[in-house]
């Protein structure tokens, strides 16, 4: 996994991940959130285990999206980590038990208070609808950008 930009006090980091499915792609992803400090040890199998019962995946006009989360006791300090994937995983789409989304980013979200889980999901379904803002996180070319839509996300 390759960090492309981070910024800790704002709490988000931008990552390049090549996994072979989704459970790796998690397993790594989660992984730099406790190294980093945002989330407690017992935060990666929470969220694999979440993503079994609850799936996270999102078909969106440009390409699928997962939303991997799990419960607040998990959660040092809010944070959310945009990972892009060398190639598509496949999730299964969320509210469904077996329809496959093959997605090429994943947002994993730490949070800590219920009303900022609504907040920040309803906020990131909307910034996902708009087809430019994933390929220009998706290409990963224009830093300047990714900075404006990860501070945007995390105000």
């Amino acid at each position: 996994m390759q960090i492309l930009h981070e910024n800790l006090e704002k709490g988000y980091l931008v990552v390049k991940v090549d996994s072979s499915d989704k459970f790796d792609t998690l397993d790594q992803m989660g992984k730099l959130m406790v190294e980093k400090g945002f989330v407690k040890e017992s935060y990666v199998e929470a969220v694999k285990e979440r993503e079994k019962v609850f799936p996270t995946g999102l078909p969106m006009e440009a390409f699928g999206v997962a939303i991997p989360h799990t419960d607040s006791i998990h959660v040092n300090k809010k944070a959310i980590m945009c990972g892009i994937f060398e190639q598509p995983n496949e999730f299964v789409m969320m509210g469904t038990d077996d329809d496959k989304v093959q997605c090429e980013m994943a947002f994993m979200l730490a949070i800590i208070s219920p009303d900022d889980q609504i907040a920040m999901l309803a906020q990131l379904v909307e910034t996902c609808q708009d087809v430019s803002v994933l390929h220009t996180l998706k290409e990963a070319k224009d830093m300047d950008a990714i900075v404006e839509i990860m501070d945007g996300l995390m105000s």
